[in-house]
């Protein structure tokens, strides 16, 4: 009896804090890490149309790290290679298509939300689309954020919980 009396009153006290000790960022800060979020689908645009994942290492080598296609963590090499396999000549991405970029901040640690729509251009035929929801984690040197990790949505997982605006 005790334990289930617990179990209600712990659900009832309010949602886990998705992101403990992070809170919204500045204006300045926000710009700063979309900023940093547009530089990395740039780069990573790059490497699609020229075929190598190489060039998206290069500037972002901690992503070469810890890919888990499954629970969707640093899909990189694997959508490069997806997309040189079909042939993509081009990807585009709408970031904010659906919503504005969240961001949050905790020291020199940042977690950006994007919400939007890739499309791929293929050489035959017309283009393919599809949404998409990443969080991506961002560290500062003392100039800039960098792109750490970046966790998509997988088809059938929860969409990541984001703080109420």
């Amino acid at each position: 009896m005790f334990v289930l009396l617990f179990v209600v009153v712990a659900g009832c006290a309010g949602p886990v804090d998705p992101l403990p000790g992070y809170t919204r960022a500045s204006v300045e800060e926000h710009a700063s890490i979309v900023h940093a979020i547009v530089d990395y689908y740039t780069a990573r645009q790059r490497a699609v149309m020229f075929g190598d994942v190489a060039l998206l290492f290069d500037a972002y080598p901690q992503l070469a790290q810890g890919e888990n296609l499954r629970e969707g963590i640093n899909l990189d090499a694997f959508f490069v290679k997806m997309m040189r396999d079909d042939r993509v000549t081009k990807v585009t991405d709408q970031l904010e298509r659906y919503e504005p970029v969240r961001s949050y901040v905790r020291g020199n640690a940042a977690v950006g939300f994007v919400h939007g729509v890739e499309t791929w251009h293929y050489p035959h035929g017309g283009p393919g689309s599809g949404e998409f929801f990443t969080r991506i984690d961002l560290t500062s040197d003392a100039e800039r954020w960098v792109v750490e990790r970046t966790d998509e949505q997988m088809m059938g997982e929860r969409r990541p919980r984001t703080p109420n605006p």
